[in-house]
């Protein structure tokens, strides 16, 4: 500069940072001036004294309390009204308030602490770029990689359809406006709002079934794997288009090609590594040091050669194993901070962006059918319903329920924060003026508002871990390996469920896969734990609350070779309430046939005490029947199932028969333990007495047939190798049905008896008042109670509900 301005010089000594005259450069001081002189600075030094907004860290930390406060508004106004609006959206209302209070004029004193237009660096949305960023990253982590594993042709052909048919909607709107007349819109902008509605986000539709607790279901994992789909297809589309634009797209192809291949086959074996070598709840800072540097680095390399940055910091998070210790330790020390700080003002600050006023006039020219938004809305409009109807179809289709059709459906059309920031980045491109991002941004808030109370409203929370595929032993083949989940609460439950397991007798032609669920509660405020044993191998010298039954199920698996049984080990730690809700998704994530629950309450060896009575547990059970995705078993144990064949004889096992489809899941299990040539099964038929002769014979002729079917014979067995007997008894009510059972009691050791055996008949006529526990059905609580003679466990089955 020739002449000195001395203007120029104290707005820079005060401020730290000026424009140069020309308006060509930034110039700031160093170190840099983050903090105000205080309060009493605008009114000591008058006209050159700043506001402490002015200054960079209070102008965040007001940045950060506003927004703050206005999503925490929103936020208790949806709970308290019971409005299921998940968190994001009241963020995004909360910069739609901003944006009103700070827009009513441009020279107001909201709009100058908001949105000050003096050059100088934005700390609040550069830490909100940040927090975005990270939250991706974070909802890598969380995502189980291998449920793309489990994708079924189903789910790849809803994906591709729901893909596919909205864009071929999309273009041929565009060519037919384009040749009816000018477009209002570019073919850019056209094309980036077709995929901006045709895709679905897989972390999208992960933060939305997670907001709505349905992602561990088996709905949630079927989108889940069609957004999955749908995020794989226009990748190949997308890298295929770029092979068509010569050498520079070929090497983008083969670069992108080669950080994927880097990623998992190379850095996630090691984290495997690491995680095998990490004792129980404890990681390593160096670890964690290691892999936020790695992020980083795919975020820079990322940046200098492909688009939307941000997707480089969820594939390293992708890349990382989900669940403890290493992906738990992640989320621990970097949620809280993201989710409640940094993102709320990415959320907000990009509402904030929004023409409100323009947009109100512009929606009144509506009816005009004509113009810029018009073009825009009626797009959206089109690719949404498109998407919506082609999803229904497609899904009801291949046999999906249709309510599940329609719910599946409308997450596939939902829009939030993901979206949200891709039309930032488009911004930030110059492809979108802030019209075009009003009205796309706009749609995105409409839709993370109301699609979640659509769903709310279609969607059974009863069926959350409902299946779509029959998970019971009746429909199971005879020689297909039997899946269970045997669960154990207490050291007293480890000696009863290793002889239950004992029953089945696995050999290679009856395959048993033995899952076994440490269930532990949690006191305190402690953060929810889930432990595999068999991927987290606790150290020599270290005690885990989980190695008895490590112990135990490791030495029965021995007594069996290897392709007869096969034993998997877990536990999990988390609050009475949610126990069930872990239980049933470890279920439906292993394909579980049968779960195993011990009974809530047990006796002293006389029967003359009540030794525990959990109703915790009770409620748990009761919550597993309720939800559960396959059959379900609750387990009486009162004594060891092999004390008798030590003693050289067979091992007794009663199955009661009455009618209904529990009766049949109990003869199916029988079906499966008479394989033990040590094993003596008699089936005992309860028949209601009838007003007629020939009804009563027609009911014994559709009961045996029943039993015929279940109970099958191996190909060339005889009936010599099968120690096998049923007997028929008539009664008239429940009494009598008591009094039977009381005869038999100590024939055998063991009772199996559907849940809703004899209900609503003459069988358990009068039982049902005196029922104790409603868990174990009006037979199975008569066997069970203490006042029954015998000492006989027993096994109350009911067969898969949904």
């Amino acid at each position: 500069m020739n002449t000195f301005n001395g203007t120029w010089w104290t707005n820079l000594v005060w401020r730290g940072y000026a424009l140069s005259e020309d308006g060509t450069r930034f110039c700031e001081t160093l170190p840099t001036k983050i903090n105000s002189y205080g309060l009493s600075e605008k009114i000591l030094h008058n006209s050159l004294g700043l506001y402490f907004w002015e200054y960079p860290l209070p102008n965040l930390e007001l940045m950060i309390l506003s927004v703050f406060l206005f999503w925490q508004f929103f936020d208790i106004l949806f709970k308290v009204s019971n409005i299921p609006i998940p968190k994001i959206p009241s963020m995004m209302l909360g910069g739609v308030v901003i944006n009103l209070f700070s827009y009513t004029s441009q020279g107001s004193l909201l709009h100058q602490m908001f949105f000050s237009d003096d050059g100088r660096p934005k700390l609040a949305e550069t830490g909100g770029a940040f927090g975005f960023a990270m939250y991706w990253f974070l909802k890598g982590v969380t995502i189980d990689f291998g449920m793309l594993k489990k994708t079924e042709p189903r789910t790849a052909l809803i994906g591709v359809t729901t893909l596919v048919i909205p864009c071929i909607s999309g273009y041929i709107l565009m060519r037919t406006r384009k040749h009816f007349g000018k477009l209002a819109l570019s073919e850019y902008q056209y094309i980036q709002i077709m995929l901006l509605y045709s895709v679905s986000s897989f972390a999208g539709v992960n933060d939305l079934l997670k907001d709505l607790k349905i992602n561990h279901s088996e709905f949630g994992r079927i989108v889940q794997s069609c957004a999955a789909i749908t995020d794989i297809v226009i990748f190949i589309i997308t890298a295929g288009a770029r092979l068509f634009t010569g050498k520079e797209g070929l090497l983008h192809v083969l670069t992108v090609i080669a950080i994927v291949v880097f990623l998992f086959y190379i850095v996630w074996p090691v984290m495997f590594w690491i995680i095998k070598q990490t004792p129980e709840g404890t990681v390593k800072d160096v670890y964690i040091y290691l892999v936020m540097a790695m992020a980083y680095l795919v975020y820079m390399f990322w940046l200098r050669f492909f688009w939307f940055t941000t997707y480089g910091w969820f594939i390293i998070g992708l890349a990382t194993p989900s669940g403890p210790p290493l992906g738990s330790a992640l989320i621990q020390r970097f949620e809280c901070f993201t989710v409640g700080v940094f993102l709320p003002i990415f959320a907000s600050l990009s509402m904030t962006q929004l023409d409100i006023p323009w947009l109100m006039r512009e929606i009144l020219k509506l009816k005009h059918m004509e113009g810029f938004t018009y073009e825009a809305i009626s797009l959206i409009l089109v690719l949404v319903m498109v998407k919506f109807f082609v999803t229904v179809l497609t899904a009801f289709a291949v046999k999906i329920p249709y309510r599940a059709s329609i719910v599946l459906a409308l997450v596939l059309i939902n829009r939030c924060i993901f979206e949200l920031g891709y039309l930032g980045y488009i911004v930030e491109l110059h492809k979108f003026d802030n019209k075009c991002f009003t009205v796309a941004a706009t749609s995105v808030l409409v839709s993370s508002l109301l699609i979640p109370i659509a769903i709310d409203l279609m969607y059974a929370p009863q069926q959350i871990f409902s299946c779509y595929q029959d998970r019971n032993l009746v429909t199971l083949n005879y020689d297909c390996k039997l899946k269970t989940l045997v669960c154990i609460h207490k050291p007293d439950h480890i000696t009863s469920m290793v002889n239950f397991v004992e029953v089945f007798h696995p050999t290679q032609d009856s395959q048993l896969e033995c899952n076994v669920l440490h269930l532990v509660e949690l006191m305190g405020q402690a953060n929810p734990t889930f432990i595999s044993h068999q991927m987290q191998k606790p150290m020599v010298g270290t005690r885990s609350c989980s190695n008895n039954i490590i112990a135990a199920f490791i030495n029965l698996c021995s007594y069996f070779t290897d392709e007869a049984m096969s034993i998997d080990i877990f536990t999990s730690a988390s609050l009475v309430d949610h126990m069930h809700e872990d239980l049933c998704w470890l279920a439906l994530d292993k394909s579980v046939d049968l779960i195993v629950l011990p009974f809530h309450r047990s006796w002293s060896v006389d029967r003359s005490t009540v030794v525990s009575d959990d109703k915790a547990m009770q409620k748990l059970n009761r919550n597993v029947l309720k939800r559960a995705s396959c059959s379900v078993g609750i387990f009486v144990y009162r004594k060891p199932l092999w004390e008798s064949q030590m003693a050289g004889s067979c091992y007794k096992v009663c199955t009661i028969f009455v009618g209904g489809k529990d009766d049949r899941e109990a003869l199916a299990f029988t079906n499966r333990i008479k394989r033990n040539k040590l094993t003596s099964i008699t089936i005992l038929r309860f028949i209601p007495q009838l007003s007629t002769d020939k009804s009563d014979e027609l009911v014994q002729k559709l009961d045996m047939e029943d039993i015929k079917e279940i109970i099958k014979k191996e190909e060339g067995s005889s009936d010599k190798e099968y120690s096998m007997t049923c007997i028929d008894k008539k009664v008239k009510e429940g009494a009598e049905t008591s009094m039977i059972l009381r005869s038999m009691a100590y024939d055998y050791d063991l009772f199996i008896v559907g849940r809703s055996s004899g209900m609503n008949s003459a069988v358990t006529e009068g039982l049902n008042e005196w029922t104790e526990y409603e868990e174990l059905g009006a037979i199975g609580d008569v066997i069970a109670l203490k006042e029954f003679p015998s000492r006989a466990s027993v096994l109350v089955l009911q067969q898969q509900q949904y």
